[in-house]
């Protein structure tokens, strides 16, 4: 583990290296021909900047290491803070590029690593390239028993060429974008009425290549993208030694298990726009977009050990091969009408559907003997085979109409009405040897629904210095994949902006959601969900001069979740109440002092406190009551001064308290002091 996380340090500083050098060796190499102005240095026909900022983090930890690399992640040792480069070309007299660019942050140990560069020739090219690189760590001892983790390294590129990138009348789009996660995760397994931990060595990559122009055709702005996806995933599921499960009151164990399901996949994408303003009056945008994706995987998983009966599993083999396709249309057309200087009207219609279809033709073969006092017989072999297969055909229609009115620069209105027609048809089949009954042939489910919301809101400004804005949301929403009925809601929000001078500003809201999700019928009772919730922010700006600066806030967030449910007490099925609440207070205030002309300390504090269910108590054995209360906190201070001119050096330091009042078993604390020195060029 050692040498391999010192593999790591190795390749990260190298990329460092590589970045820094290879930057500033690529500026010394054009001829300086002016002295530096104040703002950068002239090389050759170049004006060139250059910020990089290089240090050390360090870290002390106390309480659960785990759950504070799950929240943060951050290491310790030497990295790139920071570090900036652009070079450009005086008055568009480059030979190659008129642009370059480099931006990169957070190489050498952060969770999160960034690279950018951008290089672009006016009205020729732009090329634009970002590199992400994130460490995801997921260990969480009130998660599953711990047994659903994760120690991933993801990996994103985005590559994308623009030819022609200030034509009016024709642009072209070349692009390319990768998506990768490798390592090692941990997971659940069912079998034979236990639950098992499994280990999950991860593997999955995409990649997408694109193709596209935007081109001006008569009357209409038009955009037209090509591309196609690929992916792969080669994740396996191995149990490799003696597993008892989580349950030791029964037999079921595992000895060993190999489940390999490599998948693979293609999913090309079309999109078309087309935009147009007539006699400018009537603004004209429709689009449409198109992806197909096909999917196939075939599974072969091997298992010995003992069942929930005490037969010993010889051999208990599984094979599958299924294809899953999904086609997924949408469109959409919005026209809006400059009725008057005043008045505007819009519609906006959209069309989507999707169909998903997918078959499994699964087999089994298992071989078993059983263990008594009179010795050990053979039992008789099992097979089964079946074949699966899942249809479902979704299609939505939305209509919105709204209208804007504009009484004077200090009083505008609008509002509207949304609605929307939706059919789902739901269609299975279930046909082989060992299924009860034999085979089922296929049927198809027909669900029609429909939904109508209206909305409106305002902006007022009463005086010069205050501006409030309104809003309000009432109607149905519908749930895709749930058979229940649609959900009422009501949502409301209201924001204020004070500023009674251009140095100091107040800002304020209140966002308030109610879902009641009305039901199905249970045993003669409704069955739905209500959720409330409460968001009050408020926050202020003050800067009276240039050598101090301060910015605050306040923000709760209240959800309360009441649910019927249906649960076992003493054996008994029976009718319950499920309800969770949250209290979430978040506080913080960052402020910049200029202590001398040569230092500014920086101080800053954050806070989030979740009250949960305070003192409530469930008032009968039917209603569960349950809440997540914790407190999280970091202060935060940096020291810099200026060395010289060019030079800069921070001296920091971050604390980070974990806390939480039930279970007390993840609390953490983390001490992350750092320095650094930057360097301006």
């Amino acid at each position: 583990m050692i040498l391999g996380e010192m593999e790591i340090m190795k390749n990260r500083l190298g990329l460092i290296i590589l970045i820094v050098v290879g930057i500033t060796l690529g500026a010394l190499l054009v001829r300086a021909q002016s002295p530096a102005p104040s703002d950068g240095i002239t090389l050759g026909n170049y004006n060139v900047n250059t910020d990089a900022e290089l240090g050390v983090r360090f870290l002390a930890t106390e309480g659960d290491f785990n759950k504070y690399r799950s929240d943060l992640n951050y290491g310790r040792g030497f990295r790139l803070f920071n570090f900036d480069f652009l070079a450009q070309s005086k008055e568009g007299q480059g030979k190659l590029f008129d642009k370059f660019q480099v931006n990169a942050s957070g190489w050498g140990g952060d969770p999160n690593e960034f690279l950018r560069i951008l290089v672009e020739k006016n009205k020729w090219y732009r090329f634009d390239s970002n590199i992400r690189q994130f460490d995801y760590f997921n260990n969480l001892t009130n998660l599953a028993l711990n047994q659903h983790t994760a120690d991933l390294g993801r990996k994103f590129g985005d590559f994308n060429l623009t030819l022609l990138p200030d034509n009016r009348y024709f642009k072209g789009y070349v692009g390319y974008t990768y998506d990768s996660s490798t390592g090692l995760a941990t997971s659940t397994y069912d079998y034979s009425r236990d639950e098992f931990l499994i280990q999950v060595p991860t593997r999955s990559i995409a990649h997408d290549y694109r193709l596209g122009f935007d081109a001006k055709v008569w009357v209409f702005d038009i955009s037209f993208l090509q591309g196609i996806r690929y992916f792969k995933d080669d994740s396996r599921y191995l149990i490799p030694s003696f597993n008892p499960g989580n349950n030791p009151t029964n037999s079921s164990v595992i000895n060993f298990l190999d489940r390999e399901l490599p998948t693979r996949g293609r999913e090309p994408f079309t999109r078309f726009s087309a935009h147009t303003l007539l006699a400018k009056k009537l603004d004209f945008t429709g689009r449409f977009i198109y992806t197909g994706a096909l999917s196939n995987y075939t599974m072969t998983e091997h298992v010995t050990g003992v069942d929930s009966s005490g037969n010993n599993i010889l051999s208990d083999n599984f094979l599958a091969a299924g294809q899953a396709k999904r086609h997924n249309g949408a469109g959409d057309i919005g026209l809006t009408f400059f009725a008057t200087d005043r008045l505007t009207l819009s519609e906006t219609f959209r069309v989507s559907t999707f169909q998903i279809s997918g078959g499994e033709p699964l087999s089994e073969s298992e071989f078993r003997t059983r263990t008594t006092s009179f010795g050990t017989t053979v039992l008789p072999p099992l097979f089964v085979s079946s074949l699966m297969f899942r249809f479902i055909d979704y299609r939505l229609i939305q209509n919105t109409l709204e209208g804007d009115y504009r009484v004077n620069p200090n009083l505008s209105f609008h509002a509207g009405y949304r609605y929307s027609d939706r059919r789902t048809i739901v269609g299975s089949s279930d046909q082989g040897l060992g299924l009860s009954p034999a085979g089922t042939p296929l049927t198809l489910d027909t669900v029609n629904n429909h939904t109508n919301s209206v909305f409106a809101g305002f902006m007022a400004r009463p005086v010069s210095i205050w501006t409030v804005y309104f809003d309000v949301d009432h109607g149905t929403a519908d749930n895709v994949f749930t058979r229940i009925s649609n959900y009422n809601y009501n949502n409301f929000r209201i924001r204020s902006r004070l500023k009674p001078s251009k140095n100091f500003a107040i800002n304020a809201s209140l966002v308030t959601k109610d879902n009641n999700d009305p039901t199905e019928t249970v045993a003669g009772q409704l069955f739905g969900t209500d959720i409330k919730a409460r968001t009050i922010s408020t926050s202020l700006d003050w800067l009276p001069s240039s050598k101090f600066s301060l910015t605050g806030g306040y923000t709760l967030n209240s959800i309360t979740s009441d649910a019927s449910i249906i649960f076992f007490l003493n054996g008994v099925q029976t009718n319950g109440d499920s309800q969770y609440f949250m209290r979430d207070h978040y506080m913080f205030f960052n402020t910049n002092i200029q202590l001398h002309k040569r230092a500014t300390l920086f101080l800053a504090y954050r806070i989030s406190k979740d009250l949960g269910q305070g003192n409530r108590v469930a008032s009968s054995p039917n209603q569960i009551l349950s809440s997540y209360p914790l407190s999280f906190q970091s202060p935060e201070a940096r020291l810099t001064v200026k060395v010289r001119e060019h030079v800069d050096w921070n001296l920091g330091w971050q604390y980070f308290s974990y806390h939480e009042k039930l279970l007390n078993i993840q609390n953490y604390h983390a001490n992350l002091p750092y320095t650094s020195v930057r360097f301006t060029f």
